[in-house]
Order: C-alpha cells, then sequence, then structure tokens
C-alpha cells in the first residue's frame, strides 16, 4: 500500500441566486479538461470549512461562507489513488470570479447546463445527490395546501448526466 494514502480533501458546493452551481475546469491530471466542484487537500491541522474555503480562494478568487457538511465520498483506483473528499454547501461573500492555475476555467452553470459538460465521475454522483437533498428540503417547506414540486431528475446513459425540471400541481 501506497504511503500517505487515503487523501484526505474538502469540495464545496457552492449556489448562487440563480441557483446555478461553481464550477472549475481541471487544468491538471488526473480528470484534466472535466469540470469539478472546487476543492482540494486539507492540510494538518486545518479545519475541513478552513480547507475548503482556502482552496476555493485559491482556485476561484472568491470568498465563501462555509455552511453545513453534506456528504462524504470516497475514490478508490489502487495502486495509486485513495481518496476522502468531505463536501460542504458555501455560499459566495465576496471576491472577483477568476481560474487559476488549477483551474483553467470557473463559471457557475446552470443545472440545465450540466448534462452538456464532462464533469468527473465523482461531480456526478455529488450533484445527483444535492439535486435530490434541495428537492426534498424544498417539498418540505411548502405548505400543503398550495404545494408545488420542482423535479430535478439526475438521468444516466451513454456518460452524460442531465437534469430535467419540471412543476406539477
Amino acid at each position: 500500500m501506497s504511503e500517505g494514502l487515503p487523501r484526505v480533501g474538502s469540495a464545496l458546493i457552492v449556489r448562487d441566486e440563480a441557483n446555478r452551481i461553481l464550477l472549475g475546469k481541471r487544468n491538471k491530471d488526473p480528470q484534466r479538461g472535466n469540470w469539478v466542484l472546487p476543492g482540494g487537500k486539507i492540510h494538518a491541522f486545518e479545519s475541513i470549512a478552513d480547507a475548503a474555503a482556502r482552496e476555493l480562494a485559491e482556485e476561484t478568487g472568491l470568498t465563501v461562507e462555509v455552511q453545513q457538511q453534506f456528504r462524504v465520498y470516497e475514490i478508490i483506483n489502487p495502486p495509486q489513488e485513495h481518496r476522502l473528499v468531505i463536501y460542504s454547501w458555501a455560499k459566495v461573500i465576496g471576491g472577483d470570479l477568476r481560474a487559476s492555475d488549477d483551474i483553467s476555467e470557473v463559471k457557475f452553470v446552470s443545472l440545465h447546463e450540466l448534462g452538456d459538460l464532462p464533469l468527473t465521475p465523482l461531480v456526478r454522483v455529488v450533484l445527483a445527490d444535492a439535486a435530490a437533498t434541495i428537492r426534498r428540503r424544498s417539498e418540505r417547506h411548502r405548505p400543503r395546501a398550495s404545494r408545488r414540486h420542482l423535479w430535478i431528475n439526475p438521468i444516466y446513459g451513454q456518460g452524460s448526466l442531465r437534469f430535467e425540471s419540471a412543476t406539477s400541481d
């Protein structure tokens, strides 16, 4: 087994006022050219939230308020890669959006645009899980008498992920 594995990282799901998700296009291997949720390695004695905020600022130029943790995911590709990535929700509180060396492009993407982007396999799963969580929360907070449903359904097929939105009474 390789020393120093598994690596532990922290990444953020950042939504803007238009409910778009912040993504960055990786500029290094592995997964060069694919779109990811910004984040990176947690340094010794650094909190999960501090690591995520630091990495996001380095990669995107934005300052965020890290909110609650979402989920932990594991990547295992023997013999070289074993990672644990802790995803949290965050909101932008400042900064100017720009790409860094690790990220060649950075932008907020609507749910409808996600299916057209090359996302890493992990990011596909995280965003599908996040969409399901958003849907459940919005359903819980609507009054029963006038409840309307916004369905954001991840659809897997032929290597791409597409989100559909529909409203029903």
